[in-house]
Protein backbone atom coordinates (compact mmCIF):
# COMPACT_ATOMS: atom_id res chain seq x y z
CA UNK A 1 0.00 0.00 0.00
CA UNK A 2 1.36 2.73 -0.92
CA UNK A 3 1.12 6.31 1.28
CA UNK A 4 0.59 9.00 -0.77
CA UNK A 5 -0.41 11.38 1.99
CA UNK A 6 0.00 11.59 5.88
CA UNK A 7 -1.73 13.76 8.14
CA UNK A 8 -1.35 14.56 11.95
CA UNK A 9 -4.58 15.84 13.29
CA UNK A 10 -4.27 18.71 15.26
CA UNK A 11 -7.00 17.71 17.31
CA UNK A 12 -7.43 13.91 17.67
CA UNK A 13 -10.60 12.04 17.19
CA UNK A 14 -12.09 9.97 19.93
CA UNK A 15 -15.22 7.71 19.38
CA UNK A 16 -16.16 5.36 21.84
CA UNK A 17 -12.62 4.02 23.42
CA UNK A 18 -10.85 4.56 19.97
CA UNK A 19 -8.13 7.74 19.54
CA UNK A 20 -7.28 8.47 16.13
CA UNK A 21 -4.63 10.42 16.27
CA UNK A 22 -3.39 10.49 12.52
CA UNK A 23 -4.32 9.53 8.60
CA UNK A 24 -1.99 7.69 6.18
CA UNK A 25 -3.78 8.12 2.67
CA UNK A 26 -3.33 5.72 0.41
CA UNK A 27 -3.26 5.79 -3.71
CA UNK A 28 -6.73 5.73 -4.82
CA UNK A 29 -7.89 3.06 -7.08
CA UNK A 30 -11.39 3.57 -9.16
CA UNK A 31 -13.15 1.22 -6.54
CA UNK A 32 -12.77 4.10 -3.78
CA UNK A 33 -14.69 6.67 -6.08
CA UNK A 34 -17.52 3.88 -5.69
CA UNK A 35 -17.78 4.90 -2.19
CA UNK A 36 -18.84 8.64 -3.20
CA UNK A 37 -21.88 7.34 -5.42
CA UNK A 38 -24.72 9.20 -4.69
CA UNK A 39 -22.89 12.27 -3.71
CA UNK A 40 -22.04 15.42 -5.43
CA UNK A 41 -18.08 14.94 -6.15
CA UNK A 42 -17.98 18.55 -4.39
CA UNK A 43 -20.01 17.49 -1.46
CA UNK A 44 -18.75 16.76 2.18
CA UNK A 45 -20.09 13.64 1.78
CA UNK A 46 -18.04 12.29 -0.82
CA UNK A 47 -15.25 13.55 1.03
CA UNK A 48 -16.10 11.98 3.93
CA UNK A 49 -16.65 8.54 1.81
CA UNK A 50 -13.27 9.12 -0.02
CA UNK A 51 -11.42 9.92 3.54
CA UNK A 52 -12.83 7.18 4.35
CA UNK A 53 -11.98 4.52 2.03
CA UNK A 54 -8.60 5.88 1.21
CA UNK A 55 -7.77 5.72 4.88
CA UNK A 56 -9.32 2.76 6.18
CA UNK A 57 -10.90 4.59 8.87
CA UNK A 58 -14.80 4.18 9.52
CA UNK A 59 -16.79 7.18 8.35
CA UNK A 60 -17.88 7.90 12.54
CA UNK A 61 -14.23 8.22 12.56
CA UNK A 62 -14.02 11.03 9.60
CA UNK A 63 -17.07 12.55 10.76
CA UNK A 64 -16.10 13.84 14.16
CA UNK A 65 -12.43 15.64 12.88
CA UNK A 66 -11.72 19.11 13.86
CA UNK A 67 -12.65 22.12 11.24
CA UNK A 68 -8.79 22.76 11.10
CA UNK A 69 -7.85 19.67 10.47
CA UNK A 70 -10.64 19.20 7.77
CA UNK A 71 -9.37 22.38 5.98
CA UNK A 72 -6.25 21.06 5.49
CA UNK A 73 -7.39 17.56 4.28
CA UNK A 74 -10.17 18.80 2.01
CA UNK A 75 -6.90 20.72 0.15
CA UNK A 76 -5.35 17.39 -0.70
CA UNK A 77 -8.44 15.61 -1.66
CA UNK A 78 -9.36 18.28 -3.91
CA UNK A 79 -5.59 17.16 -5.35
CA UNK A 80 -6.83 13.44 -5.70
CA UNK A 81 -10.42 14.81 -7.39
CA UNK A 82 -8.32 16.11 -10.49
CA UNK A 83 -6.50 13.48 -10.66
CA UNK A 84 -9.93 11.66 -10.83
CA UNK A 85 -10.98 13.73 -13.44
CA UNK A 86 -7.73 13.95 -15.53
CA UNK A 87 -6.83 17.59 -14.45
CA UNK A 88 -3.31 18.66 -13.42
CA UNK A 89 -3.56 20.52 -9.65
CA UNK A 90 -2.59 23.97 -10.67
CA UNK A 91 -0.01 23.45 -7.81
CA UNK A 92 1.84 20.86 -9.56
CA UNK A 93 2.02 22.53 -12.30
CA UNK A 94 2.51 26.11 -11.12
CA UNK A 95 6.03 26.14 -9.06
CA UNK A 96 4.82 29.78 -7.37
CA UNK A 97 1.69 28.26 -6.67
CA UNK A 98 3.23 25.00 -4.93
CA UNK A 99 5.65 27.12 -2.79
CA UNK A 100 2.55 29.47 -1.50
CA UNK A 101 0.44 25.85 -0.72
CA UNK A 102 3.97 24.65 1.33
CA UNK A 103 3.83 27.78 2.99
CA UNK A 104 -0.06 27.10 4.13
CA UNK A 105 0.96 23.88 5.29
CA UNK A 106 3.67 24.98 7.50
CA UNK A 107 1.82 27.33 8.79
CA UNK A 108 -1.61 25.10 9.24
CA UNK A 109 0.65 22.94 11.39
Amino acid sequence: METVFEYTLKMPVTVGERTVTGLKFRRPKTRDFLRTDGYNADSVGADVALTSSLTGEPEIIIQEIDIDDWAVIRVELHKIWLRYFGIKPKEESDPKAQAEAEKAAEQNS
